[in-house]
């Protein structure tokens, strides 16, 4: 227990360092979080890799999150929001 203690220790002064390095340990501990409580084992040398593309779709994740639609919440009478296009045969489709 004693190890984990230092190594948080050293995260925790190499955080406050380096705002990026805070993030990195920040995403790592989140999937190391996860994949524990789902279960999943991650081969220590496959970790890196992985960890890269988890980190990579949680960015871009945020990045959509903050992307402007243009959609006003308002609906029209057929129950559409303010940005969505339609066409004479929309309705006509199922599943439209």
């Amino acid at each position: 227990m004693a190890t984990d203690d230092a190594h948080a220790a050293l995260v925790t002064d190499s955080a406050a360092a380096d705002p990026a390095a805070a993030a990195e340990s920040a995403a790592e501990a989140e999937f190391d979080a996860l994949t524990g409580r789902l279960g999943i084992d991650v081969p220590a040398d496959l970790k890196g890799g992985v960890l890269a593309g988890y980190r990579g779709l949680r960015d871009m994740t945020a990045l959509l999150r903050r992307v402007e639609t243009g959609r006003t919440g308002q609906t029209d009478q057929h129950g559409r929001t303010g940005g969505e296009t339609r066409t004479g045969d929309d309705e006509e489709r199922p599943g439209a």
